[in-house]
């Protein structure tokens, strides 16, 4: 249903399920995982010291919509010291399965998409 798309590389996603609420809370047994899309700005990078095993993780400030606090999301990647155009204040749309180890919502290795403004006539 979903893919990448060839020519652009951009997440390309058929009737995408939009994260809710609900998946980006702490799991409950009927549902601790699930594949979604969402769409934040990154508030904080990591980076792993040259001792560790290398990863990179960023803070995805997810809003929840009118009058909500915005949720945490924590994206990680394995093997990678630099993600290329992550960094605070990036606006990511980004794919993968929730899943809420030690209750944090997570993403591992998502795919994702750099969201720029869009430019008002010249």
């Amino acid at each position: 249903m979903d893919g990448n798309n060839p020519v652009t590389g951009a997440i390309d996603v058929r009737c995408g399920p939009e994260a809710a609420a609900r998946d980006l809370t702490p799991a409950r047994s009927d549902r601790p995982r699930r594949r979604a899309v969402v769409e934040g700005v990154v508030v904080e990078v990591t980076i792993a010291p040259v001792t560790a095993p290398p990863h990179f993780r960023a803070l995805l400030k997810v809003p929840r919509g009118e009058g909500s606090v915005p949720c945490a999301l924590e994206l990680l990647w394995h093997g990678q010291r630099t993600v290329p155009g992550v960094s605070a204040g990036t606006r990511l749309r980004c794919l993968a399965v929730v899943c809420h180890p030690d209750g944090v919502p997570t993403m591992y290795n998502p795919r994702y998409e750099i969201i720029t403004p869009k430019k008002v006539g010249r």
